[in-house]
């Protein structure tokens, strides 16, 4: 509480301004947000069923996994989703990818088949 007196303003040390303030947050609902875009990992579900954005989370992790040079894999050629990536062939890998296409195929037939 503060207390006016003699041109001077003080705080009275009984009361607790912290606790007396309304949270920043009530009167405002949470917010939702659709679990396809943000609830699931890629390595949580099959590879077939991944929206684009896991896709490039599948990428950027075999690029740190693997330490390559981000330049090595265009992200450009993967813009697509889990059920086209599977039905890639290694030519078309190779091709996508170059030199790491082997690598992406390998590493995406693991994951068909052993999860």
């Amino acid at each position: 509480m503060i207390l006016e007196g003699a041109g001077r303003m003080s705080i009275n040390s009984s009361s607790n301004l912290l606790h007396q303030q309304p949270s920043w947050t009530e009167g405002y609902s949470t917010c939702n947000v659709s679990s396809s875009f943000y609830g699931t990992q890629w390595h949580e579900i099959h590879p077939q069923y991944w929206t684009k954005f896991q896709v490039w989370e599948w990428l950027q992790h075999l690029l740190d996994t693997n330490q390559l040079d981000a330049n090595c894999i265009p992200f450009q050629e993967f813009d697509i989703n889990g059920e086209h990536l599977c039905s890639m062939s290694l030519q078309e890998f190779t091709q996508a990818a170059g030199t790491a296409g082997q690598l992406l195929y390998s590493n995406l037939q693991h994951l068909k088949w052993n999860g």
